[in-house]
């Protein structure tokens, strides 16, 4: 009987969302990472985390606010300076850097000085986390 019971619960746990990418800097020790987590299956919103790695140097976890899920799910990375970028989910904005890995802050509205080059975005597909770089700007051919 108790097998039949933990057989019932599997669909239920099968539901959630608990996932993560990164985005590589300049290889594997140097990334932005995003992983997000649904705890329940009935919950309509998932948790976000961001894990900013300069190994061996340095390394943290941020948390981010939680995100409806959907479709239309994303965090574009945008550029700011050397080690330093800012995520746009919806309508948060936080900046983090990759130097120290101290520095997090989420921002009321964006810098005078502009978000920065995009770099990329966290997005769906197929059900899960991916990161799609942008594009580069190819110059006038002539």
């Amino acid at each position: 009987m108790k097998k039949f019971a933990l057989l019932a619960l599997l669909p239920v746990l099968g539901g959630c969302i608990n996932d993560g990418i990164a985005m590589r800097i300049d290889g594997p020790e140097h990334a932005v990472s995003l992983l997000r987590e649904q705890k329940l299956f009935w919950e309509k919103r998932m948790d976000l985390e961001v894990v900013v790695a300069r190994l061996p140097d340095c390394q943290r976890r941020h948390r981010l606010e939680s995100a409806a899920i959907g479709p239309n799910f994303k965090v574009e990375v945008f550029m700011t300076g050397p080690n330093s970028f800012l995520l746009e989910q919806g309508r948060n904005l936080y900046a983090v850097e990759t130097q120290t890995c101290q520095k997090f802050a989420k921002l009321d509205e964006p810098p005078r000085e502009g978000k920065g080059e995009l770099v990329g975005v966290f997005r769906e597909e197929g059900g899960k986390l991916a990161f799609v770089a942008a594009q580069p700007v190819k110059p006038d051919a002539k």
